[in-house]
């Protein structure tokens, strides 16, 4: 016969691992690539990328945001770089990894990259 505590210790556990989840990582501005960015044909996609465990922030990065890991093409192969904290681009944004498909079928690979916000 089971225990009674048993679903509450479940639950509890269950409760446990949602907070731990909910933790805020302080992440970069995104925006989009621009058009006159070098692009790399590609003749298949990234994988999925992987799951990582985030580390504190390093005390000598002041404002650090944390920049997942990115599966990069290498030539020919995709080749993946471990997430990181680092400063953010003043007045600037990130645009993350992405991969494009057009009509014809070919891929183009854009790397996750620092951008200077446009002027006005």
């Amino acid at each position: 016969m089971k225990s009674p505590r048993f679903p509450v210790v479940i639950a509890t556990l269950a409760l446990v691992a949602c907070g731990a989840c909910s933790a805020s990582i302080p992440v970069p501005i995104t925006g989009s690539h621009t058009r006159d960015e070098q692009t790399v044909p590609i003749p298949y996609p990234p994988p999925p990328a992987r799951v990582e465990v985030v580390p504190p922030p390093p005390t000598e990065i002041l404002d650090a945001v944390w920049v997942d890991g990115e599966w990069q093409w290498k030539g020919r192969r995709w080749v993946w770089t471990a997430g990181q904290w680092q400063a953010p681009l003043p007045g600037g944004y990130y645009a993350p990894p992405t991969v494009v498909r057009f009509e014809d079928g070919t891929i183009e690979y854009y790397a996750g990259t620092w951008k200077k916000a446009p002027t006005k």
